[in-house]
């Protein structure tokens, strides 16, 4: 399917999950999982933990989404991994709305539960590929909840880092992540925790759109009433000018950031397959 049909399947608000990722290759077969915790990550994002009833069935990449089916809610959901495969259990972020998956999660749901799941996306980090490409250094950038698949990555990255330095693989991490507010960087003690026990160099800029002030976090930079701009990005792809033929841009977020930065890396002359995107919701 081409951008331009990807991005008419997004904008069309009155489709289902389904609908919108039926171009999407997808396991066959549905797993069940029980709930066995659930934390109040946010004001507005609940993540729950899974055990899967039949593990030997259960694989995914880092990146991948499942579709998800409740008892008695027609609609099915979609949701994207944040927890990385070698985890014996796997983890969702789901943020509250209307729509009746996210709102049973946040309404109803409780340890105990039992769902179906089903491994649907082609938006991965995969070992094999990347190191084919000989893929040196990884700019990641997310805005809002855009964060959960990414978040499966650097988690997978960081959990074989010894394996991948050894291989060559990578390493330099760049992370850029966008929010509204301080209370809505989703995930940045975890963050900031991968980023202290990385072998290699990671640098993580939180853009904070919506609040004022200034603060700092070993090293990683917090903008206040800042986006990721065009600017941003041109001083990035400078930075990374001595390995561009090694490098990989991995974005998910809002569909009007993501058409902005994609557009700006190709005015760059960034090649296409070095340009990843996440776009489905």
């Amino acid at each position: 399917m081409s951008r331009q049909q990807q991005q008419s399947n997004v904008m069309n608000l009155s489709t289902t999950h389904l609908e919108r990722t039926s171009h999407i290759q997808r396991q066959k077969s549905k797993i069940p999982a029980t709930i066995i915790s659930i934390t109040q990550e946010n004001p507005t994002i609940k993540s729950f933990l899974f055990s899967c009833l039949s593990p030997n069935k259960f694989t995914f990449l880092p990146g991948q989404w499942l579709d998800v089916f409740i008892p008695n809610i027609p609609t099915v959901g979609g949701f994207s991994l944040t927890s990385h495969p070698l985890s014996p259990h796997f983890q969702l972020a789901v943020k509250h709305s209307t729509h009746p998956p996210a709102k049973w999660f946040h309404e109803e749901a409780k340890v105990g539960d039992v769902v179906e799941v089903r491994v649907g996306g082609d938006f991965v980090w995969n070992d094999e590929e990347e190191k084919n490409d000989e893929t040196r250094s990884v700019v990641m950038i997310a805005g809002g909840v855009g964060i959960n698949p990414l978040m499966s990555m650097l988690d997978y990255m960081c959990e074989c880092r010894d394996r991948e330095a050894e291989e060559g693989i990578l390493r330099d991490i760049r992370l850029l992540y966008s929010a509204k507010t301080y209370s809505e960087l989703l995930f940045l003690e975890r963050i900031e925790s991968l980023k202290r026990n990385w072998s290699g160099n990671m640098v993580c800029t939180y853009y904070i759109t919506k609040e004022e002030g200034m603060d700092s976090s070993n090293g990683s930079e917090f903008a206040y009433g800042r986006r990721i701009s065009k600017d941003v990005i041109d001083t990035i792809v400078d930075a990374e000018r001595d390995h561009s033929m090694k490098s990989k841009w991995f974005i998910c977020g809002p569909p009007s950031m993501e058409d902005d930065v994609i557009g700006w890396l190709r005015a760059r002359g960034i090649e296409e397959e070095r340009i990843k995107f996440e776009k489905w919701w």
